[in-house]
């Protein structure tokens, strides 16, 4: 099976290895790319642990969990990624089918590197 990221590699060469620990994503994109991948495969623990120790509080760990059960997700486009130093910024739209209807995500997210480690600090959702 091709990664659900979007990646032509196979999911066990790709995002597997950042969902099972045994590596880290070297950039903001890929952090966002294994996070798509996590809600894709129902992975939420993932999710939870990959997002910004400062703004976990924030995470309605239920609501993601239900949201990723009943979402079917179709698609990834990264549209500009960039690394500055500790920061980063991705810029996507995700694509996925609930309730039987096709809906796109767009969204300017920030990441923070720490102790050499990507987090998802927080996004901005686009119109």
């Amino acid at each position: 099976m091709n990664c659900p990221c979007g990646h032509p590699l196979p999911y066990e060469k790709c995002c597997a290895p950042f969902h099972d620990g045994t590596d880290l994503p070297a950039t903001a994109e890929a952090l966002m790319r294994s996070r798509y991948s996590a809600y894709a495969l129902k992975k939420i623990d993932y999710i939870f642990e990959t997002t910004d120790p400062q703004t976990r509080s924030g995470i309605d760990r239920a609501a993601n969990e239900a949201w990723a059960r009943e979402a079917e997700f179709l698609g990834l486009e990264v549209i500009a990624s960039r690394d500055e130093g500790n920061k980063g910024f991705v810029e996507f739209k995700a694509t996925y089918r609930t309730g039987g209807e096709t809906r796109v995500h767009h969204e300017k997210s920030r990441f923070r590197r720490q102790q050499g480690r990507w987090y998802f600090r927080d996004g901005t959702a686009k119109s």
